[in-house]
């Protein structure tokens, strides 16, 4: 039991902090259950820990969620009057992470049995790691911000997030560093990562909880919970502070190596 729990608590922590940084959680996951011979982590476990990484979100964004919703509850009142200008900014901002979202639904409906068969496939993991390093530190080194997110960027951005559905190829690195490259505010980028993040979290939960049944060990299910959420919000903070401070590239000098070495060992 003692050994479950420490294999939930891991899961849980390696799900969380690699959910957000630019290192690819898939990738990580696949690894993680090779390296503690882990064939399947259970589904409640995989839902419940998804869903603490999006509570981390929204605590983290909270007051940008809270004026997105109340946006939209005053343009419901009043579609046509009422409405201040940032309350117009947020709305905006809603439609286009739901216009960022349509590309990752549509690739994970219709490819979702190829695509798992890619989870037991380490080689192909660590080949997309390192793909994953090169691109996140040519996105860091070349960002030029500056401009504001708009509709064809906010869907350029998109089509990286549902890249990122191969394990290996990190999401926040494939969203942030797509922003980036096409020069979008650092802060911009990273917060329209972090919102994308929510439909694709909340809606893969979603997908695992009706496919599959849920069940489980209640301890070993919170000893994976707590962490995802802790360490969500670790990984979020270290996130925004490696954009801001133009560090978004270092951390290809994990990822490369990482990928070299789990070509070799694995």
């Amino acid at each position: 039991m003692v050994v479950e729990i420490l294999k939930a608590v891991a899961i849980g922590l390696v799900q969380a902090l690699t959910e957000f940084l630019p290192v690819s959680s898939s990738g990580h996951m696949v690894v993680t259950k090779a390296l503690l011979h882990v064939e399947e982590v259970g589904i409640t476990i995989e839902v419940v820990t998804h869903f603490a990484t999006a509570l981390a979100v929204v605590i983290y964004l909270r007051q940008r969620i809270r004026a997105i919703l109340r946006a939209l509850v005053v343009h419901a009142a009043a579609p046509r009057s009422g409405r201040t200008a940032e309350q117009g900014h947020d709305l905006r901002l809603l439609l286009l992470v739901l216009l960022g979202s349509v590309p990752a639904a549509v690739v994970g409906l219709a490819f979702r049995d190829a695509i798992e068969g890619l989870f037991v496939d380490t080689h192909m993991t660590s080949i997309m790691l390192i793909a994953t390093g090169v691109f996140v530190f040519i996105s860091g080194r070349l960002a030029r911000p500056g401009k504001h997110l708009g509709w064809r960027r906010a869907f350029v951005v998109g089509l990286a997030q549902a890249a990122a559905i191969v394990p290996g190829v990190s999401r926040s690195g494939s969203t942030v560093g797509t922003g980036l490259l096409l020069g979008v505010d650092r802060r911009q980028a990273f917060e329209f990562s972090l919102l994308l993040s929510l439909p694709a979290i909340l809606g893969a939960s979603v997908i695992e909880a009706v496919s599959g049944r849920l069940g489980g060990d209640p301890i070993i299910v919170v000893a994976a919970a707590v962490p995802a959420f802790l360490g969500g919000l670790v990984a979020i903070n270290l996130l925004f502070r490696s954009i801001v401070r133009n560090k978004f590239h270092v951390f290809a000098y994990y990822l490369i190596p990482l990928g070299v070495l789990l070509l070799i060992v694995l």
